[in-house]
C-alpha cells in the first residue's frame, strides 16, 4: 500500500514565530518552532490569510500551512494561518 506524496513533496504545516512583521513587499520572516530555521512567506493563497498574518506583530506564534513558492529555497506561500495563544 503506497502513501500520498504532496506535489513536489514540499508542503509543510507547523508552528512558526514571526521574526519580522509584514514588510513593504508583503513578505514576512518566520522562525520555525522549535527548530529555529528561517523561512520567508512571500505569497498568500487568499487575501484573508495575508490580512491575518499582516496584523500580527513580531514575536507572535502562528500555525501555518505552507507550500514552496517558486524555486527559491526558503520562500513559501501561506495557504492558511491560525494564531496560537501563548501558553
Amino acid at each position: 500500500m503506497g502513501h500520498f506524496v504532496a506535489p513536489h513533496g514540499m508542503d509543510r504545516t507547523g508552528k512558526y514565530t514571526i521574526v519580522d512583521a509584514c514588510n513593504d513587499h508583503g513578505a514576512i520572516t518566520l522562525r520555525e518552532y522549535p527548530r529555529n530555521g528561517t523561512l520567508y512567506v512571500v505569497e498568500y493563497d487568499d487575501p484573508d490569510v495575508e490580512a491575518e498574518l499582516s496584523a500580527l506583530d513580531a514575536g507572535s506564534v502562528v500555525e501555518l500551512d505552507l507550500r514552496r513558492a517558486g524555486r527559491r529555497g526558503n520562500a513559501w506561500c501561506a495557504e492558511s494561518a491560525r494564531p496560537v495563544d501563548p501558553a
